[in-house]
C-alpha cells in the first residue's frame, strides 16, 4: 500500500522579542531635598545599587509625595529587582498623579505582561499609543499580544505601524514576518525576515524563522542554509529539529536523523524529535528503529497522536496488523483525522 508518512513539526520562535530598556533621566528644578535624593537615586540605579536607589527614591517621595518621576523610576528599579507587583504599584501611583504619562502606561504594561495579565497589558499599550501616537514600541508589544491571541491580521497592522514609525525596527520586521507566515504569505514572510537580518544579522531566531518560511515555499536548500546560519549563532534543539525536518523533506534521511539526534541530546524529553527521527528511519526501511523511536515519543507524551499514526504504519510493515490498527484507532481518538484512512483497511 502506498501511504504517505506524516511528519509532525514544532514551530517555535514565531514571535521572539527583545526587552527594550526604559531609560531614566535626571530631574532639576525642585527647591527641596526631593531633587537631591531623586538625582542620587538615578545615579545609584545606573551603578546597579538597587537597594540604595530605592532608599533614595523613598526619601524623594517623602519630601514630595506628588513626585511622579520618583514613583516611576522606583518602579523601574523594582522591576529590575523582579518585584513586579511593587513595580506595578509604583507605575499606578505615577499615573494617578499624571494620567498623561505615556511611558508610565507602557512600563506598567510591560510589568503586567510579565505577570501574565496580558489583557491589562494590551489596554495599557493602547493607552500609551493614545497619548503618544508615534510610540513604536507600544505598537510592537501590543502586536505581540495580538499574535499570541492568534489575531494575526491585527498583529500585522500593529507591526506595520511600528515599522512605519521606526523603519530600522529589526524585531518588528521579524514579528511581522511571523504574522505573514501564519497568514500563509510565505513570500512576504521571507522578505521581512531578510530585512530584519539586514538590520540585525545576529538574531539566531530570525535565521530559524527564515528557514521555516523557505521550507514552506519548498526551498529546502535555502531553508537548510538559513538553519545553518541560526545554528552558528546559537545551537538549540528547535533549530536542529527544524533543520532535520528540512533535510527530511529534501530526501536526506541520514542527515535528518543526525539533526533529530542532536535535538534529542539537547532535550532528552523532546518527543517530537523522537517521532521525527522515527519517520526518517522509516524512510530508510529501519522499521524496528522507527518503532523504538515512536515508543519513546509516546512514553514521553501519551497524547501525541502522530506518533501512534506513524507507529501504526511501521507496525504494519512488520506484519503486526492488529497492533497497527490499534495505533491508528488511538491516533483518531487523539484528533489525527488521517488515521481514519488507515482504519479502513483494518478488519472489523
Amino acid at each position: 500500500m502506498n501511504k504517505s508518512l506524516l511528519l509532525a513539526l514544532l514551530l517555535l520562535n514565531l514571535c521572539s522579542r527583545a526587552q527594550d530598556t526604559v531609560k531614566v533621566s535626571t530631574l532639576a528644578g525642585l527647591d527641596n531635598n526631593a531633587e537631591k535624593f531623586y538625582n542620587s537615586g538615578i545615579s545609584k540605579f545606573a551603578s546597579k545599587d538597587y537597594n540604595g536607589a530605592i532608599a533614595d527614591f523613598n526619601q524623594a517621595i517623602a519630601a514630595n509625595p506628588n513626585f511622579e518621576k520618583s514613583y516611576y523610576n522606583r518602579g523601574i528599579v523594582k522591576f529590575d529587582m523582579n518585584d513586579i507587583p511593587g513595580a506595578i504599584s509604583d507605575y499606578t501611583q505615577a499615573i494617578t498623579i499624571n494620567d498623561s504619562c505615556s511611558i508610565c502606561y507602557f512600563s506598567r504594561a510591560q510589568a503586567q505582561y510579565a505577570t501574565g495579565e496580558k489583557s491589562a497589558a494590551a489596554g495599557d499599550y493602547s493607552k500609551a499609543i493614545q497619548l503618544t501616537p508615534n510610540y513604536a514600541q507600544a505598537y510592537y508589544y501590543r502586536g505581540g499580544i495580538l499574535f499570541e491571541r492568534q489575531e494575526y491580521k491585527s498583529a500585522l497592522e500593529d507591526f506595520d505601524l511600528a515599522i512605519k514609525i521606526k523603519p530600522d525596527y529589526a524585531y518588528a520586521y521579524n514579528d511581522r514576518g511571523s504574522s505573514k507566515r501564519q497568514l500563509e504569505d510565505y513570500t512576504g514572510a521571507v522578505a521581512d525576515y531578510k530585512k530584519a537580518l539586514e538590520l540585525k544579522s545576529d538574531m539566531s531566531f530570525t535565521h530559524n524563522n527564515l528557514g521555516s518560511a523557505l521550507r514552506k515555499k519548498g526551498d529546502f536548500k535555502g531553508a537548510i542554509a538559513a538553519y545553518d546560519a541560526s545554528l552558528k549563532l546559537k545551537e538549540t534543539y528547535v533549530t536542529f529539529n527544524n533543520r532535520g525536518s528540512a533535510r527530511y523533506d529534501a530526501g536526506d534521511y541520514k542527515g535528518a536523523i543526525e539533526d533529530f539526534s542532536k535535538a534529542i541530546k539537547l532535550k532528552p524529553d523532546y518527543f517530537i524529535a523522537f517521532n521525527n527521527r522515527g519517520a526518517a528511519k522509516f524512510k530508510l526501511n529501519d522499521n524496528t528503529g522507527a518503532i523504538q523511536d515512536y515508543d519513546k515519543a509516546i512514553q514521553i507524551n501519551s497524547n501525541y497522536g502522530y506518533a501512534y499514526l506513524n507507529r501504526g504504519m511501521a507496525k504494519e510493515l512488520t506484519r503486526d496488523q492488529w497492533g497497527a490498527c490499534k495505533d491508528w484507532e488511538q491516533s483518531v481518538t487523539l484528533g489525527v483525522d488521517a488515521g481514519k484512512n488507515f482504519l479502513k483497511d483494518c478488519k472489523k
